[in-house]
């Protein structure tokens, strides 16, 4: 591989196969320019990012990053493909080593970030959240800062928005939602009766997916009216409950909540009314 554009004394650019690539090590573009070939020894990291935006704003940012902060997003990522044996989108290497560097800059300063969904990231995504806390521990191994776990849980969407192929907002607006879901079901629902917590607990992921489905507009649209109208008709507590979610996700995406995932909502809360 030879260099087509220098970055800093650790990155450079260069073409595989026609495509261009950004390639990461210590001292790769120290006292070299365009044409030289790059020492494969060198070679830490070999970035290949398909969306022109993305590696245009990946090599802006890595022409101010501290090469640490590269090093601790990299090590993040593979920790993360690696325990949650999964490809993970590669944009994740622009928004979390932009997003790994701000904390730093943030955390400097002396601004402390409180992460208003802590508690729903920690319930909801388990194994996501460890791996922030693992990659909350590295932080402070290499800098010596502790970022604390509200940083492991924006890490932790990152790694769900990888994982998804969606924007971190998208992980973020869905896991709120579901929060709101779930204290509506605390207000309408007694928890106290034995196995209800776990019931509620079990409809996370299920509620987690229909909000998905909603803001991606592909809700499940059988139209199975039959089924509605036995629901409906016999579950009427149940309907009640349906109904406020329903007006909820309404109220917050703009698309009515379709009569086959009501159906389905109604049934789930007749295991809890029961």
């Amino acid at each position: 591989m030879v260099i087509k554009k220098v970055i800093n004394n650790n990155i450079v650019t260069s073409l595989d196969n026609g495509v261009e690539v950004v390639v990461s090590g210590r001292g790769l573009g120290f006292g070299h320019r365009e044409g030289d070939k790059i020492d494969d020894a060198k070679i830490e990291k070999i970035y290949r990012i398909e969306n022109e935006d993305s590696l245009r704003r990946f090599k802006d940012l890595l022409a101010k990053l501290p090469l640490q902060n590269l090093q601790i997003a990299n090590e993040v990522i593979a920790l993360a493909k690696r325990e949650l044996k999964t490809e993970l989108n590669e944009n994740i290497y622009l928004t979390l080593t932009d997003h790994i560097n701000f904390a730093l800059e943030r955390f400097e300063k002396g601004m402390m970030f409180e992460n208003a969904i802590l508690f729903e990231v920690k319930a909801f995504y388990p194994d996501e959240f460890r791996i922030g806390e693992k990659a909350v521990d590295l932080i402070q191994n290499t800098t010596g800062h502790y970022l604390g776990q509200d940083e492991a849980a924006s890490i932790a969407l990152h790694i769900v928005s990888a994982e998804l192929n969606e924007k971190t907002s998208m992980a973020f607006t869905v896991t709120r939602s579901v929060k709101n879901i779930l204290e509506i079901l605390n207000e309408e629902v007694d928890r106290e009766i034995p196995g209800n917590a776990t019931r509620i607990d079990d409809m996370i992921p299920i509620f987690k997916h229909l909000v998905y489905r909603i803001i991606l507009h592909e809700q499940y649209d059988g139209d199975d009216v039959g089924l509605y109208e036995f629901a409906t008709g016999n579950c009427r507590q149940e309907t009640k409950i349906c109904e406020r979610i329903a007006g909820y996700l309404e109220e917050q995406f703009g698309e009515p909540v379709r009569m086959d995932e009501k159906s389905y909502i109604i049934i789930l809360l007749r295991k809890l009314i029961k």
